[in-house]
């Protein structure tokens, strides 16, 4: 389901919007490896995975790289830190297979926001990103490591095939090991 439609779904938005919301989305096909935005630099879209598989990840204070977030088909991302304050980011975003992502700029979504229907479009894109997060968050403070497990393995469950368990552990906030023994007591 390409954006549009996604969007007219979740936020009910009536058929007149369509001209004005296609006129800012961008459509970009890519490759396994590239990146949405890097660290160090201002991250200026939201973007909507159509197909693929992303991941967001930032380097700890010790240098090690930490899984953040995963974002697969009809997911909205961006780097919150970057985007709501323009501000360089701290994360990286890389496409960890071929992926179809739909953008809207910035300055484009503060244009559609000022008009009838922009708002209820922004707030059910805000709504899907913090309900990421806030998932996320009760998931780290509440739940056993074999619990965040048992959760993604629900919620994702095609993503062990589509990544390496490196990411998944780290995501998880576990090592390979425990990961691998949690897997072994199913």
């Amino acid at each position: 389901m390409e954006i549009p439609k996604h969007i007219k779904k979740i936020a009910n938005l009536p058929d007149s919007f369509d001209s004005e919301l296609e006129s800012v989305i961008e459509r970009k096909e890519l490759k396994k490896g590239e990146f949405l935005f890097r660290e160090g630099n201002i991250c200026r879209n939201v973007f909507f995975v159509e197909t693929g598989l992303v991941r967001i990840y930032y380097y700890s204070n010790s240098g090690k790289e930490i899984t953040a977030w995963f974002f697969q088909e009809n997911s909205y991302l961006t780097a919150v830190d970057s985007f709501y304050n323009q501000a360089p980011t701290r994360n990286y975003c890389e496409v960890l297979e071929d992926a179809v992502i739909y953008t809207i700029k910035y300055s484009e979504l503060e244009s559609l926001l000022n008009k009838e229907h922009g708002a209820r479009m922004g707030f059910y894109i805000l709504y899907a990103l913090m309900k990421e997060t806030t998932e996320f968050i009760v998931s780290i403070k509440f739940q056993s490591a074999e619990d965040r497990y048992n959760v993604m393995l629900k919620k994702y469950p095609s993503i062990f095939q589509r990544t390496n368990l490196g990411y998944i552990a780290s995501y998880l906030g576990i090592t390979q090991e425990t990961l691998s023994r949690i897997r072994a007591g199913r």
